[in-house]
């Protein structure tokens, strides 16, 4: 049996007896052998009032085809039964010439687009400034200006259309994306980001569409759930923000099968006025259970970092954090261990 869909691309066609070639009957014995779904091919030999004779593994017979057959052609035929007489599927020209790709003007776009892509380089979100206007000490403060950041940085923009469509979604929020502030003119060249970006010649070239930037991160973003932001969290407070989502294997490769699901890892590299520059390696299990590593650039600010870490801790979990780890070091080969271990609840 074959899918309806592949018959619907083919047509059915036997042999006829009527008083032209009545003694085409006797090559139906010889089909009694062809399995179902065998692949033969025909040769037109000759047609007469809408009847061709054509020639098959050996034998002919008479058949009704389509008006496009000629004398001479080769046909590609598929055996469908014995029904008393054999059935044959035809594949059309139309049929074969549609089983051929035919990529969408969208699809060639993304297409190209993808190839375009530098390798090895990671989707980067560089805000135009400050997130905050001056230095702020309110940890929920900072965390929603990041939050916003990367919320309404433009790469989930799709997802958050059919959330507005539902109500889960505000259209304020969404006049916040990129894909709304930028100018109506970006927006209508948007569809042109599959023609060439340099002129004929040699020429210098054009300016790439911000849309078409952004795009692009979003199919990187797609493919693989690893992006970075980067930028100030206020004036002059840099910081490079890494988020991917891990694999099983990746989340524990030692784990049995099952026992370990995927979670998110988080790394935050920062300058800080008394600290140093400091690294912060987040993982978040699927259980919302956190596992964290901090890595200080200077020895002399990991005594600092590990004297607070039981404080540090404590003040996670009375933010509602589930600490698993917390670790603090300076060198792979030494660790300022105090691991502090918690039991989850928060």
């Amino acid at each position: 049996m074959y899918p309806a869909q592949a018959l619907s691309r083919v047509l059915a066609v036997q042999p006829v007896l009527d008083a032209i070639e009545r003694d085409q009957a006797a090559p139906r014995a010889a089909f009694e052998q062809l399995k179902i779904g065998q692949t033969l091919s025909g040769l037109v030999k000759s047609q007469v009032k809408g009847i061709s004779l054509v020639e098959i593994d050996g034998q002919t017979v008479a058949m009704r085809l389509p008006q496009q057959a000629t004398v001479g052609d080769r046909l590609s035929l598929r055996f469908a039964g014995h029904m008393p007489q054999p059935v044959f599927l035809l594949e059309t020209p139309e049929a074969a010439a549609g089983e051929r790709p035919q990529l969408s003007p969208t699809a060639r776009m993304l297409s190209d687009i993808m190839q375009r892509v530098p390798e090895r380089s990671l989707p980067t979100l560089s805000p135009p400034g400050p997130l905050l206007a001056q230095p702020a000490t309110n940890p929920a403060l900072i965390a929603l200006a990041l939050r916003t950041a990367l919320v309404r940085s433009g790469l989930f923009y799709e997802s958050h259309l059919a959330d507005w469509m539902v109500g889960k979604d505000s259209l304020d929020g969404l006049l916040q994306e990129p894909q709304n502030r930028l100018p109506a003119e970006a927006v209508r060249n948007a569809g042109n980001a599959a023609a060439a970006l340099t002129q004929p010649g040699g020429a210098e070239p054009k300016p790439l569409n911000p849309l078409h930037a952004l795009l692009t991160q979003q199919l990187q973003v797609l493919e693989t759930p690893h992006f970075v932001w980067r930028g100030e969290v206020w004036p002059g407070q840099d910081l490079e923000w890494q988020l991917r989502q891990e694999t099983e294997a990746q989340a524990d490769p030692d784990a049995a099968a099952g026992e370990e699901e995927a979670g998110w890892e988080s790394r935050l590299k920062l300058t800080l006025p008394q600290l140093g520059t400091v690294e912060v390696q987040i993982k978040l299990d699927a259980r919302q259970v956190f596992s964290i590593r901090m890595l200080p650039e200077q020895s002399a600010t990991a005594p600092l970092l590990q004297q607070n870490q039981v404080q540090l801790v404590e003040q996670l979990v009375a933010a509602g954090c589930a600490v698993r780890s917390l670790t603090v070091e300076h060198d792979v080969t030494v660790e300022h261990d105090v691991t502090v271990e918690h039991d989850g609840g928060a």
